[in-house]
């Protein structure tokens, strides 16, 4: 279960005296990274012809709302344009004109202050910035510990509570923890530690493309939508009660097409106002998780013990979630907008147990030292899952009885989906070590598993590992060596698959022997009979040495790594009654090295200290086999929501490339232009190069002084690729920087060619003529998403960062004056204030370091700076 690496985290224990720690932190979150939008055109899609005068006598007359006579005269977006969720419409010009929510006088209850109003028609550049609260966060725990000769016990308790930068999120959170060791003989000690937390999240929306955020603003929007008047009017509503929303059909479709009171064309178009939706669907997760332990060692003698540990971790997790009548009423399935009065439950309650025992052993011999255990595990996991819900976005059933939530009132009485399963592994291992005159050591441990999730008949996998050291600074007498160490280290660990992974699993329908309803699925997997554990094998090589007294320190470690027999799913034709064929057959090796540097700078006493550590790392995973004749296989999880780009495991190339349709090339590398169009020829299929980094590292300075010291971490990474989904939506919907910059003759690219505006493009054509010319700039920046064109929006994952800063200021316990008071320390902090640099390509400045996606960003949610502040207090 380490094959991947080990997290061990050590938990605080009691001390002699009684003690007491209180901890508080305040950290506030701002919205700081967003892509670079344009500012010089707003909503619609015929540039300036979106824009009419509103003649309220004109052949529509009769079907206008009366009030409306008050902006008779005025500039208004003319039909499709009012429901544009795109900005190729007119150029700010600081102009009136009748902005969306001047078209509403609202209701007695809630009138609208600028119903009839104009307002001057320009950009709003911070529109998406103000949308996001700022998030606050709160953290405070207290802890209490103590001990004496024969115990040391530990009890604290925390209590989280944020508040996230999208409006209506938020965040509370419990967590208690103990430990308790107890010497009940001079033979027996008995320990236990126990960590339950119990959290309750409201408004865990989508972070992805279509969620009525950032799906919104980074893909449909216009730069003219003033978010605070959204905020400010969200629940603003139609003469009907619909919910008014920037997105509307605009005054002639709410007229024409609304003889009938209830029509589509009076409902918002696309999106509502972010904050009514947020506000209004309500998400609720909450989950209680319990970790315990109890362990009992018995010392036999001085050279022997036994000891027996069982741990539990426990799950129960809940999601409800519940969308309103008044969404579901305000919005028009037969158009563009479905979203239907519903509910659902999902309920999860999972647990493993593991029961261990252990005979140790430990002696030493003269110069020789032996220590030695042999033990077994039996881990139990078992899974239940049970999920009651209404589609969200249906377009019949719904609740019968608006916003009365259960199941009998549904339109159509939805189908419980459950999913259980059970999973058991034992084993057995053993481990010696030896070692001589504190020089050398020598390890090697073995262990088998069983698992009930293989074929019984072949369920048994063995792995050993060996590993040994030699401290050649204990052979030396230099006092400018501190510390000196080879050692290397050979392992195989074995691995199994997730249950029921190899077993047919036959789901039956939702009313078995009814009308044409047959009992069962059919599996649509087919599994290999011979399927075996998956294998990794590794070994590493490195040295430690620390130079006067332990100021300076180097290590470095080599390492490579050989994973196969990986079981994977592969495609096969359907007429085998079959999608997929299980087995094993693939093959990654991994291989590079580490290097970490810890230097003391200055150092003294009472005074001025300088520590800085270094650490720098390549790696290098090459994907060696796949199964049967396959070339490329999908990676799980590797492709956006619109499929412009998959992430492909490629044979005989580095893992995790990312591939799409890109340029059309000639031979000599040059770009393929249509000289009609002015367009790029595309091909599809082209490798665009690996997600993983070429290096990666970091730097975490310490300086102090006295009772002051300023900490820093920067990070740094070189090499990697990933797509963005925002960009390419972004140019086809007007909203990026890209789409209306100055083109090489000083002109906006959306001026017409024929005025000296368009973009510039050079290439080649079929033949290999030359291609210089002009071309207009909404088919040139539609063409991407129309074509899936990726490549422009394929980018390099280098950065350097600034990720976190802390300045402490420790109080000293002689100036506070008591004896009661033991320590106070306070903290001022700050996390991802500053990505210094980013490779010339990532023009939108994404920070690689937090994509969403292993792929890249999918409209995802803006990075956040923090800061705050930490105040310590112990008793």
């Amino acid at each position: 279960r380490g094959e991947y690496g080990v997290v061990v985290i050590t938990t605080k224990k009691g001390t002699g005296r009684l003690a007491v720690e209180i901890i508080s932190s305040t950290t506030f979150d701002k919205i700081t990274y967003l892509p670079k939008y344009q500012n010089t055109y707003g909503g619609g899609y015929e540039g300036e012809d979106s824009f009419g005068i509103f003649d309220f006598n004109d052949w529509l007359h009769d079907d206008y709302e009366p009030e409306w006579s008050a902006l008779d005269g005025q500039r208004h977006l003319l039909w499709d344009n009012n429901y544009a969720d795109e900005s190729w419409g007119p150029k700010f010009d600081g102009e009136p004109f009748v902005p969306w929510y001047a078209w509403f006088p609202g209701t007695a209850e809630n009138p609208n202050p600028y119903f009839g109003q104009t307002v001057a028609y320009k950009a709003q550049p911070n529109n998406i910035k103000d949308f996001y609260d700022t998030g606050f966060t709160s953290k405070n725990t207290i802890a209490v510990s103590g001990g004496g000769e024969k115990f040391n016990a530990r009890l604290s308790y925390t209590y989280l509570n944020q508040s996230g930068v999208t409006p209506s999120s938020t965040l509370k959170k419990h967590f208690i923890t103990t430990n308790f060791e107890f010497n009940a003989t001079e033979k027996l000690k008995i320990s236990t530690n126990i960590a339950f937390n119990q959290s309750d999240i409201r408004g865990n929306f989508d972070d992805s493309y279509g969620n009525q955020t950032t799906g919104s603003f980074n893909s449909w929007f216009s730069r003219g939508v003033d978010t605070g008047k959204l905020k400010e009017l969200q629940n603003l509503v139609t003469a009907n009660g619909y919910s008014a929303s920037w997105n509307w059909w605009g005054p002639e479709y709410y007229a024409y097409y609304g003889d009938s009171r209830n029509s589509a064309f009076q409902k918002p178009a696309f999106w509502f106002n972010p904050y009514t939706f947020l506000d209004q669907y309500e998400q609720i997760d909450k989950s209680n998780n319990v970790i315990g332990n109890v362990t009992a060692i018995y010392e036999i003698n001085d050279h022997w013990s036994i000891s027996a540990t069982a741990t539990r971790n426990q799950n129960n997790f809940t999601y409800d979630y519940f969308l309103p009548f008044f969404i579901s009423n305000s919005s028009a399935p037969e158009l563009y907008n479905p979203w239907s009065n519903s509910f659902g439950k999902y309920n999860l309650s999972q647990y493993e147990n593991n029961y261990s025992a252990m005979l140790n052993y430990d002696q030493k011999f003269g110069e020789f030292d032996i220590a030695a255990f042999i033990g077994g595990n039996i881990r139990e996991d078992s899974y239940k899952s049970l999920f009651t819900g209404m589609p969200t976005d249906a377009k019949s059933g719904g609740l019968i009885i608006p916003d009365v939530y259960t199941f009998s009132n549904a339109g159509i009485v939805p189908t419980p989906f459950t999913h259980e399963y059970k999973k058991k592994v034992n084993s057995i291992y053993g481990n010696a070590s030896i070692g001589f005159a504190n020089i050398i050591y020598v390890d090697a441990s073995v262990r088998r598993d069983w698992s009930s999730a293989l074929p019984a008949d072949n369920n048994g996998y063995t792995y050993p590992s060996f590993g040994t050291s030699f401290i050649w600074s204990n052979l030396l007498d230099a006092d400018w060596i501190s510390f000196g160490k080879l050692r290397a280290g050979w392992a195989q660990v074995g691995n199994d698959v997730d249950a029921l992974k190899i077993n047919p699993v036959y789901n039956t329908g939702d009313k078995p022997f009814e009308g044409d309803q047959v009992m069962m699925d059919t599996p649509t997997q087919l599994v290999d009979r011979n399927i075996k554990p998956a294998l990794n094998t590794s070994w590493e090589a490195g040295f430690d040495v620390k130079f006067f007294r332990n100021r300076l320190g180097f290590s470095f470690t080599y390492y490579d790594e050989n994973r196969k027999d990986e079981i994977l799913p592969v495609s096969i034709p359907r007429g085998s009654g079959y999608n997929t064929f299980l087995t094993n057959g693939g093959e990654t090796a991994r291989s590079g090295f580490e290097i970490t540097l810890d230097g003391k700078i200055f150092e003294s006493a009472d005074g001025f200290n300088w520590h800085v550590i270094f650490n720098y790392a390549q790696n290098k995973t090459v994907v060696n086999a796949l199964v049967g004749d396959l070339k490329a296989m999908t990676a799980p999880g590797g492709n956006d929501d619109y499929g412009n780009v998959y992430m492909k495991h490629e044979l005989g190339n580095n893992w995790g490339q990312l591939r799409g349709r890109g340029y059309e090339r000639d031979n000599d590398g040059n770009i393929i232009i249509d000289p009609n169009s002015g367009l790029y020829q595309t091909q599809p299929d082209v490798y665009f190069g690996s997600v993983l980094p070429d290096f990666t590292g970091g730097f975490i300075n310490t300086i102090s002084y006295k009772n002051i010291s300023l900490t820093a971490a920067i990070d740094f990474q070189k090499g990697g690729r990933f797509f963005s989904l925002t960009e390419s939506w972004g140019a086809y919907s007007g909203l990026t920087a890209s789409t209306a910059e100055l083109n090489d003759k000083g002109n906006n690219v959306r001026d017409a060619v024929a005025d000296g505006g368009g973009v510039h493009v050079i290439g080649v054509d079929g033949n290999g003529g030359t291609v210089d010319m002009y071309t207009e700039a909404h088919p040139y920046n539609t063409q991407f998403y129309s074509n899936r064109l990726a490549e422009p929006f394929i980018h390099n994952a280098d950065y350097i960062k600034l990720r976190d800063v802390s300045l402490t200021y420790s109080i000293p316990v002689r100036m506070l004056n008591t004896e009661f008071l033991k320590g106070l320390s306070i903290s001022a902090v700050a996390r991802n204030i500053w990505l210094i640099s980013v490779a010339d390509d990532n023009i939108n400045r994404w920070d690689p370091s937090e994509l969403s996606q292993i792929y890249g960003e999918n409209s995802q949610l803006p990075g956040t700076s923090s800061y705050g502040l930490n105040i310590k207090i112990t008793f």
